[in-house]
């Protein structure tokens, strides 16, 4: 990944120095301040220290992984062991002081993950200097604006992106978020530029008469796809509750069709009911409750709305543009009566694919990670007997990269028995999360979802729909089992 730096250690304590060392340089690539500095280096010394000593027993020779992530707003630090089980929990109820206890002084943010059969590992947080301190996170998707594109000022222009757009673009992001947008991309305007004219995302702008951008939306493509996510979506706030949102999602709209996109999605956060019910009003059918998949720090100004230190989750609804009835899926039994409703809600029937006659393929699994939000992703293209073996080696490569949730996306078209790979991820501890239309190329796939960290909201998720409510509870019930 970018922006990460990656070590390991024997468990030596002659080469806690060079730990330390490391992550000292990196701080200052974060252009931390030295005071900022000075503390992480001793949160990460108690962790180091810690493992190097007590992880594995007396005589045997392990290894210590310290990975250490450059964020738009910080730098995280994860300690990492394969050695003796821990229980953090009776650790912090137990009388002793000192050691790990003393990490929380001298960080924002410390967590403790046991990852079972792949250890263990303590992960830090320590806050860049720029770091809001209002806290004035907004909503990403700005949909829930009840103003019909109609009362758009006959003085405000809707266009496409142009080359100059891209300063403008970035002080809307700032002007809404301040430096808390977790897709920092949108900071640089020359990356925006960038961006649109490879392709890779499609924006329209809200321009007045005088030239001043107030909006912006975009179209975020899917690589190896045909679908977008709408999003990054914002206006000035001197020029909301005009309808310039809903006119800008519908030059958006038109954008995808001349495009010629299977599908456009969105993600409807779950801290308020407003983006999924604005989402169910623009025509985006249910498809997913996703969690984790929005940063612990996002928090919203909406007194309404329920706020967490833990990752939240999103909903995801599609806009299918495809003109067509059925789809080519087999469905796995376990969540057959699910899948078939959520293709009902898009107007759409699975039927099952043609079988190929052409030779067995071999097992196909590979792995994605997130440049947004620390969450990393499986991709199941194809199975056949080697299948676990596959998925249990992605597994451990986004264990040590300490992805704080892990998505598995099993291609209903060409797996061939989705039943056996649902029962093997369940068996890692994989739960239910739903259908992502045209995830790659024309096929539909089974997404599932595993929380890699104990900071992962479940109880707190507001529901607009009966359908959302049926997902998460169906989700719980899954978790629940699996914690028995």
């Amino acid at each position: 990944m970018k922006r990460s730096v990656s070590l390991s250690i024997p468990n030596d304590p002659k080469f806690i120095p060079l730990a330390l060392h490391t992550v000292e340089e990196t701080a200052h690539l974060a252009a931390l301040e030295a005071e900022a500095i000075r503390k992480i280096l001793q949160a990460v010394r108690e962790l180091v220290d810690n493992a190097v000593r007590h992880a594995y027993p007396r005589g045997q020779e392990g290894l210590i992984d310290v990975d250490i992530l450059l964020q738009p707003h910080g730098i995280q630090v994860s300690v990492h062991d394969m050695g003796l089980p821990f229980n953090y929990e009776q650790y912090l109820a137990s009388d002793r002081t000192g050691g790990l206890k003393r990490v929380p002084n001298y960080v924002d943010e410390l967590r403790f993950s046991n990852l079972g059969k792949e250890g263990k590992s303590f992960t830090i947080f320590k806050s860049h200097p720029i770091e809001f301190h209002g806290e004035i996170w907004r909503p990403y998707s700005d949909l829930e604006d009840n103003s019909p594109a109609s009362l758009k000022p006959a003085s405000i222009q809707i266009r496409d992106f142009e080359a100059g757009d891209g300063e403008a673009i970035s002080r809307l992001i700032y002007n809404n978020y301040t430096y808390s947008y977790f897709k920092a991309i949108f900071y640089y305007p020359k990356k925006i530029r960038q961006l649109n004219e490879s392709g890779e995302i499609a924006s329209v702008v809200a321009q007045t008469r005088e030239g001043k951008i107030v909006g912006h939306f975009a179209l975020i493509m899917v690589p190896g796809s045909r679908i977008a996510e709408v999003g990054v979506a914002v206006v000035d706030p001197e020029y909301k509750g005009q309808g310039i949102m809903n006119a800008m999602l519908d030059r958006i709209m038109v954008r995808a069709r001349e495009m010629r996109l299977n599908a456009v999605f969105g993600e409807a956060l779950t801290m308020h009911p407003y983006s999924q019910r604005a989402n169910l009003r623009h025509g985006f059918g249910e498809s997913a409750l996703v969690l984790g998949l929005v940063p612990a720090t996002m928090s919203l100004t909406d007194p309404n709305a329920l706020h967490s230190r833990k990752r939240g989750a999103v909903l995801v609804g599609f806009k299918i543009l495809k003109e067509e009835k059925e789809r080519p899926a087999r469905l796995p039994r376990s969540y057959r009566t699910l899948l078939e409703k959520i293709y009902a809600n898009n107007g759409l029937k699975a039927v099952t694919p043609p079988e190929k006659k052409s030779e067995k393929e071999a097992s196909r699994v590979r792995f994605e990670m997130s440049p947004y939000n620390q969450t990393g992703t499986l991709l199941i293209e194809a199975d056949a007997d080697d299948i676990l073996p596959r998925i249990r080696h992605a597994l451990h490569i986004l264990y040590r990269k300490h992805v704080d949730m892990i998505y598995a996306d099993v291609n209903l078209a060409r797996c061939r028995d989705p039943d056996r790979i649902v029962q093997l991820l369940r068996e890692e501890g994989f739960v239910f999360s739903g259908l992502l239309f045209y995830r790659r190329g024309e096929d539909d796939y089974l997404r599932m979802q595993l929380p890699n960290c104990d900071n992962i909201e479940l109880d707190r998720l507001v529901c607009y729909s009966d359908f959302c409510r049926e997902l998460h509870a169906t989700i719980k019930e899954e978790l629940n089992k699996d914690l028995k």
